[in-house]
């Protein structure tokens, strides 16, 4: 059986899948094209996003049984076609938890902190106190919504408990997660925003939450409300979004995904003194890829038994 791997994999990782698996051929280029004479012979695809699932590959690829994302959205993968030929579909669900509920988190403090203010006066060399105690706000006894209680959601949530917050979830049916105090369903999802002083949004983008925060839902959020989208960028109405943050509808924005990618330098994003911008790298980590191949490494020893892939995607859900 050939896999093969867009996606770097470090010498010795890849020879202790090679001495694990002797029956697979794992074979790694960067570039699928390179690989061209043999893509009649793959059988399952390592990739980051699914980039490579063209059509013309897809036609050439007759013994294609598989494909393992490095990431957890699979927003960009042929899905319609995936699921004419019964191709099986895994991401690394659950693996970004920490990275990305830390990141939620440094906005919140850099905002509650006025850490950006601070930089700024230490650039000049200033002693620059603020006038007053009540400046700063406080993470404890605010509330928190979380758009979204996967892995991801489910730790941003444990976190502010954590910080003393009350915590309310946002899922599908409302129905109870851990760590969560308050539960609604996307169906009342502005009942939900109109109670959150910080915001979260972190749900996988498909067509129910394309533009899932649009005008209507921000118009509900306090004016003292701390907006974050560790998501997709979609899934946001950004031109909406930075409209309220010009004119002050709400208080301020932690930002990691735009639409489109990477964010254009005319976006009115850039100039706005209450957005913290990052680019797309709120998942990141250190062990980041050695966590992505553990998964694979799972699934790769369930797919050879026959048995059901640990962090399957739905083609229909898209997630």
């Amino acid at each position: 059986m050939l896999v093969a791997s867009t996606v770097k994999i470090k010498p010795e990782k890849l020879e202790a899948l090679r001495k694990e698996f002797p029956e697979v051929e794992i074979v790694v280029s960067e570039d699928l094209n390179a690989l061209r004479d043999r893509w009649g012979e793959i059988e399952v695809l390592v990739t980051f996003v699914g980039s490579e699932l063209t059509p013309e590959f897809l036609t050439e690829a007759r013994k294609f049984r598989w494909v393992q994302l490095f990431a957890a959205g699979a927003d960009r993968l042929p899905f319609a076609e995936l699921k004419r030929r019964g191709i099986l579909i895994s991401n690394v669900s659950g693996i970004h938890k920490t990275s990305m509920a830390e990141q939620a988190f440094s906005y919140m403090l850099n905002f509650v902190r006025l850490t950006p203010r601070f930089i700024e006066a230490q650039k000049r060399h200033e002693w620059e106190r603020p006038k007053g105690f009540f400046v700063f706000r406080q993470l404890k006894g605010s509330t928190l919504v979380v758009v979204g209680t996967g892995h991801i959601g489910q730790e941003i949530g444990r976190l502010g408990r954590a910080f003393g917050m009350r915590t309310v979830g946002v899922n599908s049916d409302g129905r109870p997660v851990e760590h969560f105090e308050v539960m609604y369903p996307t169906g009342r999802l502005k009942e939900a925003l109109a109670e959150g002083d910080f915001i979260v949004v972190v749900v996988p983008l498909t067509p129910a939450t394309r533009r899932l925060i649009g005008r209507e839902e921000l118009a509900v959020l306090k004016p003292t409300a701390f907006f974050i989208n560790i998501a997709r960028g979609p899934v946001v109405d950004q031109d909406a979004l930075a409209e309220a943050l010009k004119e002050g509808r709400i208080a301020g924005a932690g930002l990691d995904v735009f639409e489109p990618e990477p964010l254009p330098p005319t976006s009115p994003l850039w100039d706005l003194p209450n957005v913290f911008i990052t680019p797309h790298i709120a998942g990141w980590s250190a062990d980041y890829n050695d966590n992505c191949l553990e998964v694979f490494r799972t699934n790769l020893k369930l797919f050879l038994a026959g048995q059901p892939l640990s962090t399957p995607v739905d083609p229909d859900l898209g997630y």
